[in-house]
């Protein structure tokens, strides 16, 4: 799960609305804005021109207030009784998470998950592409042959980093060389970091830093099995959790 903290843009820059999005935003709404945005994708392609904010969140379980006011963060969308123009809040949406381009991303270990995410559909269909794998012991790695990049030696990121435009890293190597590794993304001038490591890692300041803990979904699934097949709970639907 997402470190949940509070992102505060630089400066005072106004939006295309004329509301400051200075205003602190919470990763919980940007993790829905990110929901909503692949609901407008399918609605896009059903061919739905309109929507409303009650169709936008049911699909995963938040009210139409919730939606409301997380987009209410960024400017003012649609209108009150006519709703919003799929294809226009699209766009908006994708400006506003900066995929308008295509961001760069190094993965920083390439065992069995490093190597996972280098091949991962999801990420070759959307708008991050992995351009380096990196690895203390890239001669010692396995499985370099099923990959379409090759295996390359950590202390060569800033280089690669600069000639290849990577902007984001992530760290996929077991918890006592996360540290490592987020030095060295951090040594070679990457400002994002999505960390699978189960360790907390440190940073200094303007490096923002997200941290998967894939126990706490765990969590979240032992409540509703343990709620409804051990408690006997039959008022919950789990239809909303994905």
């Amino acid at each position: 799960m997402i470190e949940l903290k509070r992102i505060k843009a630089c400066g005072s820059r106004k939006n295309r609305t004329g509301h400051s999005d200075s205003s602190a935003v919470s990763t919980l709404a940007l993790f829905r804005v990110s929901l909503y945005l692949r609901r407008l994708a399918e609605l896009e392609q059903e061919g739905v021109e309109k929507t409303s904010s009650r169709e936008l969140g049911e699909r995963f379980s938040i009210s139409a207030a919730s939606v409301r006011k997380d987009l209410g963060f960024f400017g003012a969308f649609g209108r009150a009784g006519i709703g919003y123009e799929v294809h226009g809040l699209r766009e908006s949406l994708m400006g506003i998470l900066g995929l308008e381009r295509t961001w760069k991303v190094a993965i920083v270990g390439a065992g069995r998950l490093g190597r996972a995410l280098a091949k991962h559909k999801g990420l070759a269909e959307s708008k991050f592409e992995i351009s380096a794998l990196l690895d203390k012991f890239p001669d010692k790695t396995l499985g370099e042959g099923e990959l379409k990049l090759e295996i390359l030696h950590i202390d060569v990121l800033p280089e690669v980093a600069h000639e290849r435009d990577i902007e984001i890293g992530i760290i996929a190597v077991p918890g006592p060389d996360a540290q490592d590794a987020a030095n060295s993304i951090v040594a070679a001038g990457l400002k994002a970091i999505l960390n699978f490591a189960p360790a907390r890692i440190k940073v200094p300041p303007g490096v923002f830093v997200h941290n998967v803990d894939f126990t706490i979904y765990l969590e979240n699934l032992a409540y509703f099995v343990n709620r409804v097949y051990h408690q006997g709970q039959t008022d919950i639907d789990g239809s909303g959790l994905d």
